[in-house]
């Protein structure tokens, strides 16, 4: 099929009966449609995108070019990928920048949130700790206490360290 039999083709099954009333709904002048419609002229490849846009279809199709094959999606190759992740990754891109940037921002708050919430449970989380004697009073055999785990974790900082293989 030929691009204008594409055209009048596409325009009526679209519900636009009139060429007049495509040409007002697309935002394209009428006297340089009629000509595509009819034959007169082939489309220039700016035209060609912007009817490919309108109707939803690939400019191959304008051209009756049905049977070409879409260019290859790069995020399709990536094999260690899963779909979620790549759909994701097409979402990414097809996001503008400041989108991007204010998604990016939300995620940074919750990291930031995340990493603060972690910090108060590891303060108030209570350790049961096994300690040596401290003398040789009797009743002071080997015990166990609470300390609270931001307690150790400083402790253990500053605890002295010893070489084993000495």
């Amino acid at each position: 099929m030929e691009t204008k039999d594409i055209l009048k083709s596409l325009r009526k099954s679209n519900g636009y009966s009139t060429m007049q009333e495509f040409c007002a709904a697309a935002d394209i002048s009428f006297s340089t449609y009629q000509n595509y419609e009819s034959g007169k002229r082939v489309p220039t490849a700016e035209i060609l995108v912007k009817l490919a846009d309108f109707y939803g279809v690939t400019t191959d199709y304008l051209l009756g070019r049905p049977d070409a094959k879409a260019p290859a999606d790069p995020i399709d190759k990536l094999m260690t990928v899963d779909e979620m992740e790549k759909d994701l990754l097409r979402e990414w891109l097809s996001l503008d920048e400041a989108s991007r940037k204010a998604f990016l921002d939300v995620l940074r708050k919750i990291v930031a949130d995340d990493q603060k919430r972690q910090a108060e449970d590891s303060r108030s989380k209570i350790m049961t700790v096994k300690e040596a004697a401290r003398s040789d009073e009797p009743g002071n055999a080997p015990h166990t206490a609470d300390y609270p785990q931001a307690l150790l974790d400083e402790m253990d900082k500053n605890a002295p360290r010893t070489d084993i293989n000495t």
